[in-house]
């Protein structure tokens, strides 16, 4: 049995992106799905002075096109503010 599933996102800030997941005990991955922007804040050239921002859209599992990829739809995204633990 595949432990993993290829996953490939639909619309949003990450269409046509593709990640790998594990599956879980019901041989599906993970829905809803957070995928963090790797093209925001500081990685994209913004510079800023306070905790770091992150943008993270959500997508959920919209139909199965092959026996180990998932298409996923997007949903929402919205912005993470990371605090420092001191």
């Amino acid at each position: 049995m595949n432990m993993h599933a290829q996953i490939e996102l639909f619309g949003g800030p990450e269409d046509g992106r593709e990640i790998t997941l594990p599956v879980g005990t019901e041989g599906t991955p993970l829905s809803p799905l957070p995928v963090p922007s790797p093209r925001t804040g500081e990685d994209a050239g913004e510079e800023s002075e306070g905790p770091a921002e992150h943008e993270v859209a959500w997508y959920e599992r919209h139909h199965r096109r092959r026996r180990d990829m998932w298409v996923y739809k997007y949903v929402s995204s919205h912005s993470v503010h990371q605090t420092e633990n001191t």
